[in-house]
């Protein structure tokens, strides 16, 4: 593990308290405007045209999309996430989904206890490193057959308002949110063609970009890819 990805790993364990209160309480704005809806309808339309669904949500913090699909129909929800405070805000808070601490690297060895035949791989706002492919690569190899993965990020034109345009580490900290105290985290920013380099590279087709705003003539919020596997 590189210095970069420990910084990133600690934060969501510093920052678990502070990611529950922002997440519970409404406390992000592009979220209330409509990112959380944008992976709602992604998943909603995929799992439409299946029953029962298997769905495995990658780095879930403490559970809200899991808690926002259960209502669907056959579905069965597994959430990992490598901060050990927001499975457990995660187990508290949802009683019917399965949640589990399996950090990137685990997942990328096999980490045997998840199982496999995932219909549906969700990573929203979840792939914030640079090894994303080997990640993907893991994720991909647990789908059935035409299973989809469907990933939300950040829009790279959020990560180009400060001059830069090429991939590279950035830092968070979260000096836009109410609340003080966050342990700032590193990130690493893709550009468009980076994302669709690293989709191809992962035997992935990209089905679907979905680029939501808060309206008509506003500025993109996040990027989102519906994604299938090639074999």
């Amino acid at each position: 593990m590189t210095e970069r990805h420990k910084e990133l790993s600690d934060s969501w364990i510093e920052n678990a308290d502070h990611w529950v209160r922002a997440v519970r309480d409404g406390q992000i704005p592009s979220r209330r405007a409509g990112t959380d809806q944008a992976i709602l309808d992604a998943i909603s339309r995929v799992v439409g045209e299946r029953d029962p669904v298997k769905l495995l949500d990658i780095g879930c913090g403490e559970g809200w999309l899991l808690r926002r699909v259960a209502e669907i129909p056959g579905l069965q929800g597994v959430g990992i996430d490598a901060s050990t405070p927001l499975i457990e805000a995660a187990r508290q808070a949802d009683p019917v989904n399965r949640y589990e601490v399996v950090s990137y690297a685990e997942l990328i060895e096999g980490a045997d206890s998840l199982g496999d035949g995932f219909d549906v791989i969700a990573f929203n706002f979840a792939l914030l490193a640079d090894d994303s492919l080997g990640v993907l690569n893991a994720a991909r190899g647990r789908l059935t057959g035409g299973g989809t993965i469907i990933i939300q990020t950040l829009h790279p034109e959020v990560g180009t308002l400060s001059g830069e345009t090429r991939d590279g580490w950035r830092i968070e900290d979260f000096m836009a949110f109410e609340d003080q105290g966050w342990t700032p985290m590193p990130w690493y920013f893709r550009t468009l063609e980076s994302w669709h380099k690293v989709v191809r590279e992962a035997g992935l087709t990209l089905r679907e970009l979905i680029e939501p705003t808060a309206g008509p003539g506003q500025a993109p919020m996040s990027l989102l890819m519906v994604c299938e596997s090639e074999s």
